[in-house]
């Protein structure tokens, strides 16, 4: 575990405290030994003394009454003795404590001593007991300087470890605030200088660096004050670009995806359905890529934001299964499989809860399509545990599992990285962007998870996550449109009056297509300043206000709309392009009561009629469409597109040219399969740079690179058979699509 700047100061600080206690603790006991074995020296010193003196007194008590004594001498011995005996009571803990210095034998020596000279004094046997006494005093005299001589080497061993352990300590303390100095600098104060040196070189305003070891914090400020400014600005310029780049591309997306929706409800034949239906997968195609984009930039500008809404989640479950199973239609060997585990008494029927329908069918939608794209054979599963937590709360356990192609832990690495894929040959044979599972991994977050993914090359991966999420009572819930047909009743619908109100020919007309053919009565506006002369003039239901438009923009037309005494039960829905969080914030503070962002479907905008009018829509499952053109067809639709407009030939000319082309690629891609298992590195150059110049000339461009490249590391002496077998596979996948469109049967 890395600990940052401040946890390894306040470690350091914490060594350093408590390496001062301990060696306070043992300076201090240390310390009082010392002082204990001082004082014993002391009253070793008082003990002789006495001693001494109480000799004397008993000599000159001899000398005066040859035994006898007199009163004052005696009581003066007395008071030695019982002197010497309050010393020795002292010296009874430190005996216990110091064995060797021989406490205990010098009082005992002492009481003879002592009980020797109580018989001189009561002058018994007077010259036998002095001459006792004597022998006694000089046995005591050695013991006692024996003693005294033993106390001081304990005293001056216990004031030479006193003085190592202040050294010591001093010393560690030192060294500790030294790697703290040096910490400090390594992390703060030689950063900052860098900073500053950095600061002072790229700042906006131009100031010269300065020498100085450390720069002035005034003038970091300064600098950081100008950096500030200017990526608020460079910010508020990019998000403003992605919003004008939202709306003048989703505005005309909104219009053909609109009216595509429309042609393909009218008598097509088989030939136009196909082709509308190509049409309608690239522009789907389209409007994905700009939503990732402009995803991902809300999510750089901390501004992806999660609605709550009441929602059946089992329902949206079932659908994103639905939308799998279609995706494999053209895989007959894949099989779609939905596990849901309901734990501690949840039912499974209707599961409603509060939480964002839109980016939770995102996040599963976009797994469940990566395991279809990664999976030639087997299964893809989408399995779901749900569990109640107590307090109306609900815990979901979402995994996708599948056994596709799977990667390896490098690859695994850069996966949640922006722009990026597994390798280079999942970009060329798969697409994409590159931004889903960002996109994803930013949504779970959002929804308090985390978005986790296990993998091993050939057998497969699972991406799983877990949320909670309050329940819902089954009447809030949100009619989500999915894979279902919604249609209004006409009858209630002839009842009601709508405005349509929108600058661009293209989608003001998709708007009156849609409630033309849903019955709806309609006039319509192409700005705000005659949105507003046609509500003083009649009362409307429902008013649909685009909020980009010229003399009277939405919102200001939305305000002065409210401000009519007519309009307080109008339902006003605001339609825009743009993609910011704050622009539905702004247009319901206008007075708009609902938000529809462009493109729009149609299924959306009936809907949004139904909950402004309370009128109550009927769903029914959509057809089934088409296939959608897969990668191979795009890039044979791509060869097509390019032989025209770099030759400038007909598509009959185009057709004999690929047919060639289709006629000669087996026995080409064969040799080139074999010779590169034979290990004949000579041959399978010579057939990569033939290939090399084929596909460039046909538009395979990215192909012909990785030709180039092979060829590359080649020269370089590098193994280069699995990127050899990856392009044959790539390139057969495509010559045999191209196979059935131009060989004449």
């Amino acid at each position: 575990m890395k600990l940052r700047f401040y946890q390894k100061m306040v470690l350091m600080a914490a060594v350093a405290v408590i390496a001062g206690i301990c060696a306070l603790v043992a300076e201090s006991m240390t310390l009082r030994k010392c002082k204990a074995v001082a004082g014993l020296l002391n009253v070793f010193s008082d003990i002789g003394q006495d001693i001494e003196l109480q000799r004397s007194y008993l000599d000159e008590l001899i000398l005066r009454s040859s035994g006898k004594g007199d009163f004052e001498i005696r009581r003066q011995v007395e008071e030695t003795a019982a002197r010497i005996d309050g010393r020795f009571a002292e010296l009874e803990e430190l005996g216990k404590a110091y064995p060797a210095l021989g406490i205990a034998s010098l009082e005992e020596t002492w009481k003879t001593i002592k009980g020797i000279r109580s018989e001189i004094m009561s002058g018994r046997d007077v010259i036998r007991n002095n001459a006792l006494s004597r022998s006694n005093s000089v046995a005591f005299r050695q013991e006692f300087l024996a003693s005294f001589a033993q106390a001081q080497e304990i005293h001056n061993a216990l004031t030479a470890r006193a003085f190592r352990i202040a050294l010591w300590s001093l010393i560690l303390i030192v060294a500790i605030l030294c790697a703290m100095f040096w910490m400090y600098w390594r992390d703060v104060m030689r950063p900052l200088r860098d900073i500053g040196s950095y600061l002072s070189l790229h700042n906006p305003k131009g100031r010269a660096a300065s020498g100085a070891l450390l720069p002035e914090p005034a003038d970091i400020e300064a600098d950081l004050r100008g950096f500030e400014i200017k990526s608020h600005e460079d910010m508020n310029a990019r998000d403003s670009f992605f919003a004008s780049m939202s709306h003048e591309i989703r505005t005309p997306l909104n219009g053909a995806i609109g009216f595509l929706e429309s042609l393909g409800e009218t008598d097509l034949n088989p030939q136009q359905r196909q082709y509308l239906s190509l049409i309608k997968s690239s522009a789907n195609s389209l409007r994905h890529v700009i939503d990732d984009v402009l995803d991902l930039s809300k999510i750089n500008a901390g501004k992806l934001e999660l609605e709550s809404v009441a929602f059946d989640f089992s329902a949206l479950l079932e659908e994103c299964v639905a939308y799998a199973t279609q995706l494999c239609r053209s895989k007959k060997a894949v099989k779609v499989v939905y596990e849901f585990t309901p734990e501690n008494g949840v039912s499974d029927k209707p599961l409603v809860i509060h939480s964002d329908p839109m980016r939770l069918r995102q996040v599963i939608d976009n797994l469940l399509s990566n395991a279809v794209k990664f999976t030639d054979r087997g299964e893809v599963t989408l399995a779901v545990a749900a569990r109640e937590k107590g307090e109306g709360v609900f815990e979901f356990d979402v995994a996708v599992k599948d056994t596709g192609i799977g990667m390896t832990s490098d690859e695994l690495d850069r996966l949640f990285k922006p722009y990026s894929q597994a390798n280079r040959g999942t970009a060329r044979r798969y697409g994409g962007t590159g931004l889903g599972l960002v996109i994803c991994d930013n949504i779970v977050r959002l929804l308090g998870g985390k978005l986790a993914v296990t993998s091993k090359r050939m057998e497969g991966s699972e991406f799983r996550f877990s949320f909670t999420a309050p329940m819902a009572k089954p009447e809030e819930q949100l009619r989500l449109t999915g894979n279902f047909q919604v249609t209004l009743p006409a009858s209630e619908l002839k009842k009601k009056f709508a405005l349509l109100v929108d600058d661009t020919p293209t989608n003001l007309f998709l708007l009156e297509t849609i409630c033309q053919a849903a019955g709806l009565p309609y006039i319509t506006a192409q700005n705000g300043l005659e949105a507003v002369k046609r509500c003083t003039e009649d009362r409307f239901d429902i008013i649909f206000m685009d909020i980009q438009m010229p003399l009277m923009d939405g919102y200001a037309a939305m305000r002065e709309i409210r401000k009519l005494p007519n309009t307080g039960a109008t339902h006003i829905v605001a339609l825009t392009a743009s993609a910011y969080q704050e622009d539905v914030a702004r247009a319901l503070e206008s007075g708009a009561n609902s938000f529809i962002p462009k493109p729009f479907e149609r299924n959306q905008l009936l809907l949004c009629i139904a909950d402004a009018l309370a009128i109550v829509p009927q769903r029914s499952l959509k057809p089934q469409d088409e296939e959608e053109e897969s990668e191979e067809e795009v890039q044979v639709r791509m060869m097509h597109d390019y032989m025209r407009e770099r030759y400038s030939i007909s598509l009959g000319e185009i057709k004999m040219i690929l047919a060639q082309t289709a006629a000669d690629w087996r026995p080409v891609l064969d040799s080139l399969a074999l010779f590169s298992k034979k290990g004949q590195n000579d041959e399978v150059r010579a057939i990569l740079h033939k290939l090399k110049g084929q596909l460039s000339s046909i538009g395979l461009q990215e192909f012909a690179d990785e030709a180039a490249e092979i060829m590359l590391q080649m020269n370089g002496g590098a193994d280069c058979s699995s990127e050899i077998q990856s392009l044959i596979e790539s390139l057969s996948a495509i010559f045999r699509v191209l196979e059935k469109q131009v060989t004449v049967r």
